[in-house]
């Protein structure tokens, strides 16, 4: 298992930052596996926490829009839920 670097981390960081609907779905489960290396691996707990806390706001972002592909506002915050 490789280690997890700081640029890796600000980069994963900065994509999320500016990302909503399907795109933030894939970064997440992207974050989700790298969050569950790095706590089998035993990293530095602040590591796992700013991981933590980017899955968290990536989960928030991904729910935001809708999933369904015949809906009018797919990818979009549905006004129909």
């Amino acid at each position: 298992m490789e280690p997890i670097s700081e640029e890796e981390l600000r980069e994963l960081e900065d994509r999320a930052a500016y990302l909503k609907g399907e795109k933030a779905r894939i970064l997440k489960e992207e974050i989700e596996r790298i969050l569950d290396r790095a706590e089998s691996a035993h990293y530095e707990v602040e590591l796992i926490d700013r991981l933590d806390a980017l899955l968290l706001s990536l989960t928030e972002a991904s729910r935001d829009v809708c999933t369904n592909m015949k809906c009018p506002h797919y990818n979009t915050k549905c006004k129909m839920r």
